[in-house]
């Protein structure tokens, strides 16, 4: 008899597991919050914003004016935060001075208001990201748990490091007591502590732009301004804050329209208020409320409170890779701080490029060893594959990895070679004892450091002339090619760069008075006299050259 039972259905197969995303495949993380609730519309408050950060370089642009017009030469000194160092180092209380405690002090009662809406640097990194913006790319903010504490770092540098220096070293200048302050308000040379024409627009580059581009906006603020590490401590104290009333629907539009990567939703439904110090107080998320639930008011404050873009499920890295990022960014800083490329490599730009180099090579690393990686919006690699980009971004990695090296081992290898020629120099010229086999011995090291440069600071070659006229001695000119040749090329290479080495121009000024060249040595006296006044050896130059004073 035959069954009528249908027959048995094989069983189902089993479900594929669903696949594990690695929020570590890219950088930064793609599981950010996305706003709800329809579209986010556009913030007010920025058109402002832009306003008033449009007049502060007009501002900045007429002071520069009136510098150079001014018949007695002198302006109102720098309106700088780093000014401020004068006044813990001389006694000086200039505009910088009294702008940066003044805006210390008006942070603890309203937060950092002055970085928002008075910053030339928040300027620009916002000019970069209106740009990139205009072309598709809205770059997503790098976040990092040690990088972070970079400004605070830098600023401890700055305005710490000196003061507690001063209480070790036994050699260290005197420094001046408050008692003994004085008020010093002007300048004869407004561009003396700032960059000059090779570096100026190099720092803009970098900190004001590729900054952004690749480490999101404000990523100089939040990575490297060491102005900003004395804000946030000001901020966290500060009694003006956004607060939420109970309109507040958690939409997320605040968020996302933060340029100082702050969670804003996250924070105000947490604590009622922003407290996160990185908050510029731009007034964006208070504009794109679409309950207007949020507002500038003061209460309530919470010092201690953690802020949400600080907590570990914020973070692109893990802490091996947190603990190589400050590596790599103190490295790198070494390297090329004070590095001589026309000028010498300024703090601040090295700060920036630091946090470049830094994100950038852990980049280079997941390239290496994972098999994806995205790079704010550009796949790099894929199912282990390299793309085009990726190829790109690995070779510039590279590249860039081994400039940075080689620039800073001969950076500090032409400053040790140089000291060791100075030392040699001032015995020489005290005792007259120091031996051939010495002064070979350093311009061996002083030659290798001019070989290997990709461009050699003046002060080796200046010192590398002087050695040489040295060990040449007193033979006719015509033997003296070598030293004149190196001191020539220290003159030419002087071009931009505001430094001088006093003896090695009067040297040159000598060797040319030598050669019938009168003029080029009563210049390169000038310039000497612009720096020492009262120089005998350049006074007497200038009159051999029939030049007068």
């Amino acid at each position: 008899m035959t069954s009528s039972r249908p027959p048995a259905e094989p069983p189902a197969p089993p479900a594929a597991p669903t696949p594990v995303r690695d929020v570590f495949a890219s950088v930064p993380r793609q599981d950010r919050h996305k706003p709800k609730g329809g579209p986010v519309r556009k913030s007010k408050a920025s058109r402002w914003r832009a306003g008033v950060l449009f007049l502060v370089h007009l501002a900045i642009g007429i002071h520069i004016l009136q510098w150079f017009v001014s018949d007695s030469g002198k302006t109102l000194s720098p309106v700088e935060p780093s000014e401020a160092m004068q006044g813990l180092e001389n006694g000086q209380i200039n505009a910088g001075f009294v702008f940066f405690a003044a805006a210390i002090l008006v942070t603890f009662l309203l937060g950092r208001w002055v970085c928002g809406w008075a910053c030339h640097l928040v300027a620009l990194q916002d000019l970069c990201a209106w740009l990139l913006e205009r072309v598709g790319l809205r770059p997503r903010p790098v976040r990092s748990r040690l990088l972070i504490y970079g400004p605070f770092v830098v600023g401890g540098y700055m305005f710490v490091w000196p003061q507690i220096m001063h209480w070790f070293v036994p050699d260290a200048p005197q420094r001046v007591g408050m008692a003994n302050w004085e008020l010093s308000l002007y300048t004869d040379d407004l561009w003396r502590t700032f960059p000059g024409w090779v570096m100026a627009p190099l720092s803009i580059l970098v900190v004001g732009f590729l900054i952004v581009w690749w480490l999101g906006a404000k990523g100089f603020c939040t990575h490297g301004c060491p102005y900003g590490a004395f804000f946030a401590i000001a901020d966290r104290f500060a009694v003006g804050r956004i607060r939420v009333t109970d309109a507040c629907e958690h939409c997320g539009h605040c968020t996302s329209v933060c340029t100082s990567n702050v969670r804003v939703h996250e924070e105000v439904a947490k604590h009622g208020m922003v407290v996160d110090p990185g908050c510029m107080k731009c007034m964006d998320c208070v504009s794109v409320c679409p309950k207007d639930a949020l507002f500038f008011g003061v209460g309530a404050i919470k010092p201690f409170a953690v802020s949400q873009q600080r907590i570990a499920a914020r973070a692109d890295f893990g802490w091996g890779e947190e603990i190589a990022l400050a590596l790599l960014m103190i490295g790198s800083f070494y390297a090329l701080r004070g590095a001589w490329f026309g000028e010498s490599i300024p703090l601040l730009l090295a700060v920036g490029l630091g946090a470049i180099t830094a994100v950038l090579g852990l980049v280079g690393w997941r390239l290496l060893r994972r098999p994806n990686v995205v790079f704010q919006h550009s796949v790099l690699k894929d199912a282990g594959r390299l793309t085009r980009r990726g190829k790109w971004v690995l070779g510039l990695v590279l590249l860039w990895g081994g400039f940075t090296v080689h620039t800073g081992f001969l950076h500090h290898a032409g400053e040790a070679a140089f000291r060791d020629a100075w030392e040699l120099l001032r015995q020489q010229r005290a005792t007259h004892a120091v031996t051939a086999g010495q002064f070979e011995a350093v311009e061996q090291r002083l030659a290798a450091v001019d070989r290997w440069s990709l461009l050699t600071p003046p002060i080796v070659l200046g010192a590398h002339g002087l050695v040489l006229r040295e060990m040449i001695g007193r033979v006719p000119l015509d033997k003296h090619a070598p030293a004149i040749r190196q001191l020539e090329r220290m003159n030419s290479h002087q071009r931009f760069d505001r430094a001088r080495l006093p003896p090695a121009d009067l040297a040159l000024a000598t060797y040319y008075l030598g050669l019938q060249r009168p003029q080029e040595a009563g210049a390169l006296a000038q310039k000497v006299l612009e720096i020492m006044p009262e120089d005998l050896t350049a006074k007497a130059i200038l009159q051999q050259a029939g030049i007068p004073k």
